[in-house]
């Protein structure tokens, strides 16, 4: 019976909460979605067990994790990196921190990389679309291909002189919907308070990922 954050009420969000729910019956589930529209129709659902916040994920969060949180696992479902957006959020107070391009090099991990507007790679190990209930099996189920090790893994064993490497995996709760414990967030933030260096956080699965950098900006003189 556990307790489960949803962040994004939108179609992936919703199969979220549809398959979590058949899963585990018991289950409780919390819904934040800054879009009303959205959360009427994860509404129409009719599930049970299920609260429907209206808010702005990353504030969301901002307000109401911390250590006593109810939630056992957090469900990413926006269009954001919601771990990097967190840790930008959470270290604010200690004078701001820079947002950097990838280093070039890590998109060679993978055979499809695309860069972001902020200098972040989006990276999958896939060359097609996914089916939406992939169970992440060591044999891709559509092209054959093995995936004996886990995107994750490769990246916390990346060598970057000068770089620190923070890796958050993605474990699978239900048929193609992944999520990891909010602790993950808070440890984050908590192992940067007073780190001068730059750093590389990643969320990423079995297949697919998400990066950024940072470093602590500069202070005036």
């Amino acid at each position: 019976m556990a307790v489960y954050l949803i962040l994004g009420a939108g179609k992936f969000g919703r199969l979220a909460l549809k398959r979590l729910s058949q899963q585990d019956a018991g289950a409780s589930l919390v819904m934040v979605d800054q879009d009303p529209q959205a959360l009427q129709e994860a509404q129409s659902l009719s599930l049970s067990r299920v609260t429907l916040v209206e808010a702005e994920a990353i504030a969301y969060l901002r307000d109401n994790l911390h250590d006593a949180s109810p939630w056992d696992w957090l469900i990413p479902m926006v269009p954001i990196h919601v771990a990097y957006a967190w840790l930008s959020e959470a270290l604010k107070a200690e004078g701001g921190w820079k947002t950097l391009e990838v280093p070039r090099g890590v998109e060679n991990l993978v055979p499809t990389a695309s860069r972001g507007p902020q200098g972040e790679l989006y990276l999958s190990r896939a060359t097609h679309l996914c089916p939406d209930d992939c169970g992440e099996p060591e044999v891709c189920p559509v092209s054959g291909e093995p995936r004996d090790r886990a995107l994750y893994e490769e990246l916390a064993e990346l060598t970057l002189p000068g770089w620190r490497i923070l890796i958050i995996p993605s474990r699978q709760l239900a048929p193609g919907v992944g999520g990891y414990s909010p602790r993950e967030l808070l440890n984050l933030s908590k192992g940067l308070s007073g780190y001068q260096g730059k750093v590389l956080i990643a969320t990423a699965c079995r297949c697919h990922g998400v990066a950024h950098t940072i470093r602590r900006r500069s202070r005036e003189r």
